[in-house]
């Protein structure tokens, strides 16, 4: 049988710029300081694949939003980020620190690989785990790369998708399901019943392996970094575990986008317009717009610039995944849209509009779908609808809308036009983009 490949194969990063565009000068200063200096362009840090492979495993639970071997949590992936939170939120510092010299203590040990075995009885089904049934971006990143690496397995087991609690469930889960993956929808179940299993064929991801295991591979992938680069000290802190999310993708989301993309018609790509804004459906029973100020002159701005506005919700997924693929420029407020960036170009630039309170809480989740595309990824920081009366709220008090004021509208039609007349900016080859490692 072949040997099991590396837990980390060198990638190619996005291209990050974070730009921050408050009409309050002091308020710019803060979000400065709070910018990365690994993920300030042009520097472009590496980035790894982390390895996703389908597992055996026996006595695995699946349910109460974790998966777990025996009387041992699984830590993969974003599960095991969720893992690690519930973990944390019981602990005090001086726990927190005795659990991370732990795991430090374990990568020292002696390193013992896992084994590789022989494909079992295909009477053996497969399980995936999903965090809920209605939010697009943890479906798109986390549920449906475990699908992706399923799909390469030749098998008619049935697949068991376990969720919390499934009155909740979009139709938008198996829609891409059916779409994407026709071969396996009619084996897919969508469960939120908790379930042992004696046996089950699990999707495992890497990602938190690199701080549990001292993995010679991992050494040797990383061995041509300067001795200061943060590859080289690989923890369970949570410094580092934000770290890897960052620098991370998993081979499955590169899957499904190989997967994806081989399922559009090359005319109706072509067809997409080049420059879109991506807005929420307002005629949507569900609508649940954040309110926004200065939406309205942005878009008549964009408008100029030759954007059109589309909706996802009204496209089917090939329709969304065709739209994100044929786009040479995208913007839109944040939001779960982003996720799309699985799809985008190379060649496509990508402008994000936050606010301080996106920053502070919500910056690096969509590095990982950018890195996979490798586009050119920037996050436009506005204002805080109502900041100037209340300062940056925290995200405990809910997600606020955006103020699109003077100063982020002309952050992003600068952007636009710095890179929509720039030609080789703009229209840098695949051809050089694919020589990098």
């Amino acid at each position: 049988m072949a040997p099991c490949p590396p837990p980390i194969v060198a990638g190619r990063p996005s291209r990050v710029r974070q730009i921050a565009a408050s009409d309050l000068t002091s308020l710019n200063r803060k979000m400065h300081v709070r910018m990365e200096a690994r993920w300030r362009w042009p520097k472009n840090p590496p980035v790894y694949e982390t390895l996703s492979c389908v597992m055996l495993a026996e006595d695995a639970t699946f349910g109460q939003r974790r998966v777990s071997v025996g009387n041992r949590v699984v830590l993969s992936a974003a599960a095991g980020d969720r893992v690690w939170k519930s973990v944390l939120n019981k602990m005090d510092s001086a726990q927190e620190a005795a659990l991370n010299e732990g795991f430090a203590q374990r990568k020292a040990k002696p390193f013992h690989p896992l084994p590789v075995v022989d494909p079992p009885n295909d009477d053996v089904p497969f399980a995936v785990d999903m965090r809920n049934g209605y939010n697009f971006y943890h479906f798109l990143t986390e549920a449906m790369p475990q699908l992706a690496v399923i799909s390469e397995v030749e098998s008619g087991a049935p697949i068991y998708v376990h969720l919390p609690v499934l009155d909740h469930l979009k139709g938008f889960v198996p829609a891409f399901v059916q779409a994407i993956y026709p071969q396996l929808a009619h084996r897919v179940e969508i469960t939120d019943t908790p379930t042992r299993y004696p046996k089950v064929r699990l999707v495992y991801n890497h990602r938190h392996y690199l701080y549990q295991s001292g993995d010679p591979q991992v050494a040797q992938a990383v061995a041509h970094l300067p001795e200061d680069d943060p590859w080289h000290r690989v923890g369970s802190d949570r410094l580092t575990r934000k770290f890897l999310l960052k620098s991370t993708y998993d081979t499955g989301q590169r899957l499904l986008r190989e997967h994806a993309l081989a399922r559009l018609v090359p005319a109706t790509v072509d067809a997409q317009p080049e420059r879109i804004w991506i807005g929420r459906d307002p005629s949507r029973e569900d609508f649940k717009q954040r309110p926004n100020s200065g939406e309205s002159e942005l878009l008549e701005a964009l408008a100029g610039r030759g954007f059109d506005v589309i909706y996802m919700e009204k496209l089917s997924p090939l329709e969304q995944v065709a739209a994100i693929n044929g786009a040479e420029m995208i913007v839109a407020p944040h939001g779960a849209a982003f996720s799309h960036m699985l799809f985008a170009r190379p060649t496509a630039t990508v402008i994000e509009i936050g606010t301080p309170q996106t920053q502070l809480h919500r910056w690096g989740d969509f590095l990982g779908n950018a890195h996979v595309s490798r586009c050119r990824y920037s996050t436009v920081f506005a204002d805080v609808e109502g900041a100037e009366e209340m300062g940056v709220p925290s995200i405990m008090d809910g997600h606020r809308g955006i103020h699109f004021g003077a100063a982020a509208q002309s952050a992003v039609l600068d952007h636009i036009d710095r890179f929509g007349s720039d030609s080789q900016a703009a229209h840098e080859s695949i051809e050089s983009l694919a020589e990098a490692p």
